[in-house]
C-alpha cells in the first residue's frame, strides 16, 4: 500500500510541475502553489457555412490536501466572442468577466514571472476571460466549460479555422487525454478537408457533411491547431493555400487534389492488379507467413470488375495463371490456395520477375495496371546491377504500368526499389524485421483501391509560372484520396490551372480560377517548410542515386539546416519522435543549474529518496527524481522541442553560465552543428542506460508490492516505450551520419542497402509524403535562424569573439526589453535559455539564474540599434 500511495504523490509532484494555459489556466490565490495541472482538454466545434461555435471542456486537479481558491483564465481568440461560459463548483453555474487586452497584458506578465513561462506570451495583446473559483475541494479535480462564436476566415474560396494551442513545446501538457472533434456543415459540396498541424481522422456523412477528430492521451499541446477545407461543385477539386513573403520574389504553392465522393463514386477506372513474390531462400517461415497474408489481403479486396495475377519468383518465376483472370470468387479462392502452397528457396531473379509480370498486361483500354512488387533481398541471378535493370524495366514499360514495391528486412536495395516506385509514379515502402508485411499492405492497399484518373498533368495560364513541383511526376488520383502538390510560382493575380489525365482511357480537363497573391502573411509557414522537405528527399533521392554533386550538395545542406531536415549531412538535427509524458516540468540546459522545486507534500521527498537518493529538489534531483523524473515530469520537452529528451539534469558545472555553455559550443562561426551531434549522441545514450535503470527498479518495485498498484505498471510501460523512442532516435542518428561518410567517400551502393540505407530510403520516403508539420531543432524567428543544443536555443550567426548583454529570464530588464521591442515576444517565447543576436550585431542572453535585471532606455536602444544607424 506504501508503493501505491508513492506513486500516487509521484504523480501528483508531475501534475504541479505542470503549466497549462493554452485555452484555460487555474491559477490558486497562494503564490507557494503552482497553476493547477491539466486533466484532460476536449474542443468541439460545430462549423455551419463559416459560422464556428467552439466548446472547450477542461479539467484541472487540486493537488494539495486544502481548498484552494484560486482563478480561471481563459485567453480569447482573435475575432471570437464568448457567448456561454460555464463553471461547475459544488453542482452551481458560476460567471466571469471579461479583460480588455491592456488589463489582460498586465496579467499574462504576472503570470510569466511567477511561471517562469515565456511561452504564455504569445497570447499578450489578447482580451481575458477571468473567473474566480472556490473551493476547489482538495484532491479533487474542477471542470471547466467555454462556449463561444466565431466566424472561419475565408480566402480565395479555402475556409479556415484556427483553435489556438501554439507553445514552447513544454509549458503545457495533459495528464491523461486530449481531444478535438469537429463537424463541417455546408449548403454547397466540402470538397477538401486538410489540417498541416494534426493528424485527422475524417469520415464524410455525405459531401455536405464531415466529421473531423484527433485524440491523444497524455499529449504536449505544441502548436495551434489548423483546419482548412474548400467548398465547391467540381467532380475534382483543387485547394490552393500560399505562401509568399516578399512581393516579387516567388511564393510557395501547395495544392490539394481530391475527387467530390457523389459524383465520382460510380466511376472508379477497370483496374488490372499483379502481386508478385519474393520466394527466394532468405524468404524465411515468418516472412513467408506474413507475406501470404498481405497477398491474400490484396486478394480478397478485388472488386468484381478487376482482373488479377500472382506471380513468384526465386531463381525462375511462376505464375498462377498465364494470363490475367477476372476477380471471381472461385477464382480468388484458387489464388489463395496456390499461395498457401507456395514454399521458400533458390537466389533472387529480380529483373526477370519484373519483366515477365509486365508480359501480362494486356492491350484494352481504359483499364489501369498495378504491380505489387515483394522483394526481401538484392538481385543475384541474370541481372545484378540496379542502373541496367532500371533501364530495362522503362524500356519495356511503355503503357505506364504502376510499380508499388515493397522492401522486407534491411538486405534490399533502397534506390532500386525506390527509383521502380518513383518512375512509375507508384510509392516504395520498407518493412523492418520487427514490422508486420499485412499491416503495411492494408494501408497501401486502401489508398489505391479505386483508380479515378490517371497520367496527371498540371499547367498554369500565362501570367502565372509554376515550377519546381513535388512530386515531379503526378501520380494517380485514386477515390476517397487527397492528393498534396507543393512547388513555386511567379506572377500574380487570377490565373487558370488545368488539371488533365486519363478517366476510362478518354482524356479530360478540369479548369480552376485561382487568385495568387502577390504577398501572404506568416500563418501558413507550413506551405514553404513543406515544400522545403520535398526538395530535400528529391536531392537526396539524386545523390543516392547518381552520386554527389557540389550544387545538389549545397542546395540540399542549406534547405535541410534552414528548416530542421535531418539528412545524412545534416544527422544532428535528427529530433526523437517520443511517447508524451505524464506532465511537464521545464529542465535547464545541460550544464546549468535546476530550479529548486518545493515539494507540496512530504511524501514527495519520500518518494524521490527512495529511487532517486535526494528528493525532487533541484529538478527532482537524484537519480530517479534527475532523469526518470526528468523523463515524465517534463524532460521531454525542456530542451523546448516537443518529443525531444531534456538536457541531463545537473551534467558538467552547476554554476555554468549560458554565455559560458554557449560559448563553449560555438567558438568559431558554424560550429554549433557539429556541438549539437556530439552532444545529442552523447545525451541520447545517457538517457537511455537511465531509463533502464529506472525502469528495472520500477519494475522490482511493483513486484515487491502486493497489491499491484497500477500507477507504476504505467509508468513503467511508458519508460519502455520512451526508451524504444530514444533507441530509434540513436540509431537514426548512426545511421544518417554513416550513410553521410559513405556518400561524401563515393560508396555510393553501400548507402544503399543494408539498415543503413533502408534507414535513409525510410527518412527520404516520410519527406517526400509529407504533409503535416514535425518537430525540429530549429526556430527560424525574426528572420534568424536558431538551433537547439542541449535545452539553449541560440542564433546560428552566434561566434564566441562576440560582444554580449546577459539579462535575467522574468526580470524588470527582461519585460522591459518586450515593452521597448514588442516584435522579441516571438524570440523570448522560445524559452528562458537563450542567444540571439540584436541588430547592433551583440549577442543578447536569456538566462534564468545569472544577467542584468535592470537595463536603462539608452541600453535598450543601443542594444537594437543597428551598426548603420550609430
Amino acid at each position: 500500500m506504501l508503493i501505491r500511495q508513492y506513486c500516487v504523490a509521484l504523480m501528483l509532484v508531475f501534475a504541479t510541475q505542470q503549466l497549462c494555459f493554452s485555452r484555460g489556466l487555474v491559477v490558486p490565490h497562494d503564490k507557494q502553489v503552482p497553476p493547477l495541472g491539466m486533466v484532460f482538454h476536449r474542443v468541439n466545434i460545430d462549423i455551419q457555412d463559416q459560422v464556428a461555435i467552439t466548446t472547450v471542456e477542461q479539467a484541472f486537479r487540486n493537488h494539495t490536501n486544502r481548498a484552494l481558491e484560486a482563478e480561471y483564465l481563459f485567453p480569447v481568440p482573435k475575432g471570437a466572442s464568448v457567448n456561454k461560459l460555464t463553471i461547475w463548483v459544488n453542482g452551481k453555474e458560476v460567471h466571469g468577466e471579461l479583460l480588455p487586452a491592456k488589463e489582460a497584458t498586465v496579467i499574462y506578465n504576472e503570470i510569466v514571472r511567477k511561471t517562469k513561462d515565456p511561452a504564455l506570451l504569445e497570447y499578450v495583446g489578447g482580451d481575458l476571460v477571468r473567473l474566480k473559483l472556490f473551493p476547489i475541494q482538495p484532491r479533487n479535480d474542477q471542470k471547466v466549460k467555454v462556449s463561444y462564436t466565431s466566424i472561419a476566415n475565408q480566402d480565395n474560396k479555402v475556409v479556415e479555422y484556427v483553435y489556438p494551442l501554439k507553445t514552447d513545446g513544454k509549458a503545457l501538457a495533459t495528464l491523461e487525454e486530449f481531444s478535438i472533434s469537429a463537424v463541417l456543415r455546408s449548403q454547397q459540396a466540402i470538397q477538401h478537408v486538410y489540417s498541416p498541424t494534426h493528424a485527422v481522422d475524417l469520415s464524410r456523412r455525405s459531401d455536405k457533411e464531415v466529421r473531423m477528430e484527433f485524440r491523444k492521451s497524455q499529449s504536449i499541446l505544441d502548436r495551434d491547431f489548423q483546419l482548412f477545407y474548400t467548398l465547391g461543385d467540381q467532380e475534382i477539386g483543387l485547394t490552393p493555400l500560399f505562401q509568399r513573403h516578399v512581393t516579387g520574389e516567388a511564393g510557395h504553392f501547395l495544392f490539394l487534389l481530391s475527387p467530390e465522393m457523389e459524383k465520382t463514386k460510380e466511376k472508379s477506372v477497370a483496374r488490372d492488379m499483379v502481386l508478385v513474390l519474393d520466394t527466394s531462400g532468405s524468404m524465411t517461415a515468418v516472412k513467408m507467413d506474413q507475406a501470404r497474408k498481405a497477398i491474400k489481403h490484396c486478394l480478397a479486396n478485388l472488386r468484381a470488375e478487376d482482373r488479377f495475377n500472382v506471380v513468384s519468383f526465386s531463381t525462375t518465376v511462376r505464375q498462377y495463371r498465364e494470363q490475367l483472370v477476372d476477380a471471381k470468387q472461385d477464382q480468388i479462392e484458387d489464388a489463395m490456395k496456390w499461395v498457401d502452397d507456395l514454399r521458400s528457396g533458390g537466389g533472387t531473379a529480380i529483373e526477370l520477375a519484373l519483366l515477365d509480370s509486365m508480359t501480362l498486361r494486356t492491350a484494352d483500354k481504359g483499364r489501369s495496371f498495378t504491380m505489387v512488387f515483394f522483394t526481401d533481398g538484392q538481385p543475384t541471378i541474370g541481372e545484378m546491377k540496379p542502373e541496367n535493370i532500371l533501364k530495362h524495366v522503362q524500356e519495356k514499360n511503355t503503357a505506364n504500368t504502376r510499380i508499388f514495391t515493397f522492401g522486407v528486412g534491411d538486405d534490399v536495395n533502397t534506390a532500386l526499389l525506390d527509383q521502380l516506385a518513383e518512375t512509375t509514379k507508384a510509392i516504395s515502402t520498407y518493412v523492418r524485421p520487427a514490422e508486420d508485411i499485412e499491416v503495411k499492405v492494408s494501408s497501401l492497399y486502401s489508398k489505391i483501391s479505386h483508380p479515378i484518373m490517371s497520367d496527371l498533368r498540371l499547367r498554369s495560364s500565362t501570367n502565372v509560372k509554376l515550377f519546381e513541383m513535388y512530386p515531379t511526376s503526378l501520380p494517380d488520383l485514386f477515390y476517397g484520396s487527397q492528393l498534396v502538390v507543393l512547388g513555386k510560382y511567379t506572377g500574380s493575380g487570377t490565373g487558370t490551372i488545368t488539371l488533365s489525365g486519363q478517366v476510362n482511357g478518354k482524356k479530360h480537363e478540369f479548369k480552376y480560377e485561382v487568385k495568387f497573391p502577390e504577398r501572404t502573411k506568416d500563418e501558413r509557414g507550413f506551405v514553404e517548410n513543406l515544400w522545403a522537405r520535398r526538395k530535400v528527399a528529391f536531392l537526396l533521392d539524386q545523390i543516392r542515386l547518381n552520386g554527389e554533386n557540389k550544387e545538389l550538395m549545397d542546395e540540399l545542406i542549406s534547405l535541410a539546416k534552414l528548416h530542421g531536415i535531418a539528412t545524412p549531412y545534416t544527422s544532428y538535427l535528427v529530433v526523437p519522435d517520443a511517447p508524451v509524458p505524464l506532465a511537464q516540468n521545464p529542465a535547464p540546459p545541460a550544464g546549468l543549474p535546476a530550479n529548486p522545486t518545493k515539494p507540496v507534500t512530504g511524501s514527495h521527498s519520500q518518494f524521490g529518496g527512495q529511487f532517486g537518493g535526494g528528493g525532487f529538489s533541484g529538478g527532482f534531483g537524484g537519480q530517479f527524481g534527475g532523469q526518470f523524473g526528468g523523463q515524465f515530469g517534463g524532460g521531454f520537452g525542456g530542451g523546448s522541442i516537443p518529443g525531444a529528451p531534456a538536457p541531463v539534469v545537473g551534467a558538467g558545472d552547476k554554476n555554468q553560465k549560458v554565455e559560458d555553455f554557449a560559448k563553449d559550443i560555438a567558438k568559431k562561426p558554424g560550429e554549433i552543428g557539429s556541438s549539437r551531434g556530439v552532444y545529442e549522441k552523447d545525451r541520447l545514450k545517457e538517457l537511455a542506460k537511465q531509463l533502464d535503470d529506472n525502469i528495472e527498479k520500477l519494475d522490482r518495485a511493483r513486484r515487491d508490492n502486493k497489491t499491484d498498484p497500477k500507477g507504476l505498471q504505467q509508468l513503467e510501460e511508458q519508460a519502455k516505450e520512451v526508451k524504444k523512442e530514444l533507441e530509434s532516435a540513436q540509431v537514426q542518428i548512426r545511421d544518417l551520419t554513416l550513410a553521410g561518410k559513405l556518400l561524401n567517400s563515393g560508396n555510393y551502393r553501400q548507402a544503399q542497402s543494408g539498415a543503413v540505407g533502408v534507414n535513409v530510403a525510410i527518412v527520404a520516403n516520410n519527406l517526400r509524403n509529407q504533409t503535416r508539420l514535425t518537430p525540429t531543432a530549429n526556430r527560424r524567428v525574426q528572420g534568424r535562424n536558431c538551433i537547439e543544443v542541449g535545452g539553449l536555443w541560440i542564433d546560428e550567426r552566434f561566434s564566441a569573439n562576440m560582444k554580449t548583454v546577459a539579462v535575467k529570464s522574468q526580470s524588470n530588464a527582461y519585460f522591459k526589453i518586450l515593452q521597448a521591442q514588442p516584435e522579441m515576444k516571438e524570440v523570448f517565447a522560445l524559452g528562458n535559455y537563450l542567444v540571439f543576436i540584436t541588430p547592433s550585431n551583440t549577442a543578447l542572453i536569456l538566462d534564468e539564474n545569472h544577467g542584468l535585471e535592470e537595463l536603462t532606455d539608452a541600453a535598450i536602444e543601443d542594444l537594437f540599434r543597428s551598426p548603420a544607424k550609430k
